[in-house]
């Protein structure tokens, strides 16, 4: 409850605005064929925080005020994130999203690619119906260095090798992208100039590159009835994140050996994934307690960096809203 209310008083300014770009999302999805009409619904569903649609709000209002076009950008940065969401699913093997089960658990992973590829068409079709070229060259980018990350993740499966600084890159392209591209867009809309634009992309990339830390401890440490999706399945499919990064940096050397030793055996496909008991196995003796709060401090000094961006921006509710996205994004539970 605690933290729907802080989630809400950070868009309480723009919640008329983000209920426009529902309307806008929920007509875009209206299906030509009714056999889509139950998938649609069900991806629909998914729709969770508007974190960012409700950057390209924020912005706009911290440099100016939201127009026709604001709202469309904030519409289709929502349908591309959702429809990440139905491919990330895929991938991860997650049977759960938002306390629903997810697209591919309930209809195939085949139906679920092409339900992911028909927002994606959507969400593009409205970008360059807009006439001006930013928001469509923007984001058809954006989606290039998602869909680059989300590969160079899934090369590094089961790398014990994997360095932090490849961690930072993997998680920059697969997840902050689309938030730096939020803000700049919802900046460079409102007549911000380039100088400002970029500010408010590092905003955006800061934000979400805690956002995935946030996320990778929560997969971690999580409560799943709180989080509202399936646990563990990171590291059950190889996906090395911060915190266990930490755990093995920190680590002597035989327990690393017999870490990697195990791994490996799953990298073969022998006994792939991991499932729970493996898990267990496989961490007994590590700290990775300390590995979760060590990722804990760098997601603070990822939001610290963005709240140290707006700083010169004319003070106003806006820009103090997005100072209260950071501290929100940092102590969520889901």
């Amino acid at each position: 409850m605690a933290e729907t209310t802080a989630l809400t008083d950070v868009t309480a300014l723009v919640r008329q605005e983000l209920d426009e770009v529902a309307h806008i999302v929920h007509a875009a999805l209206e299906p030509e064929s009714p056999e889509l009409r139950g998938l649609l619904d069900h991806a629909g569903r998914f729709r969770g925080k508007q974190l960012r649609p409700a950057l390209v709000l924020l912005a706009a209002k911290a440099v100016g005020e939201v127009t026709p076009a604001h709202l469309t950008i904030a519409a289709v940065v929502e349908m591309l994130h959702a429809a990440t969401l139905v491919h990330d699913d895929i991938l991860d093997g997650a049977g759960l999203r938002r306390g629903l089960p997810t697209i591919h658990a309930v209809s195939g992973a085949e139906v679920a690619v092409l339900l992911g590829d028909y927002l994606y068409a959507k969400a593009f079709h409205m970008a360059v119906a807009l006439g001006d070229p930013r928001c469509s060259r923007v984001l058809s980018e954006t989606v290039r260095v998602i869909c680059q990350g989300e590969m160079t993740q899934m090369v590094h499966r089961f790398d014990a090798d994997l360095s932090e600084a490849q961690y930072f890159e993997i998680i920059r392209d697969k997840t902050a992208v689309l938030y730096g591209a939020s803000s700049r867009l919802g900046a460079a809309y409102a007549g911000a100039d380039e100088d400002v634009a970029a500010r408010f992309q590092v905003f955006g990339d800061q934000l979400g590159l805690a956002f995935q830390i946030v996320d990778d401890i929560l997969d971690v440490d999580g409560d799943e009835a709180v989080v509202g999706k399936s646990l563990g399945t990171d590291f059950g499919k190889g996906k090395l994140t911060l915190p266990f990064l930490w755990m093995l940096d920190q680590a002597g050397a035989e327990e690393r050996r017999r870490f990697v030793e195990l791994y490996a055996r799953h990298a073969t496909g022998d006994v792939s994934p991991i499932d729970t008991a493996d898990q267990r196995r496989l961490l007994e003796g590590f700290d990775l307690q300390g590995g979760v709060r060590y990722a804990h401090e760098r997601a603070d000094e990822c939001l610290r960096t963005a709240v140290e961006s707006l700083a010169g921006l004319p003070s106003n509710p806006a820009v103090d809203a997005l100072r209260s996205m950071a501290d929100y994004v940092l102590h969520r539970q889901r």
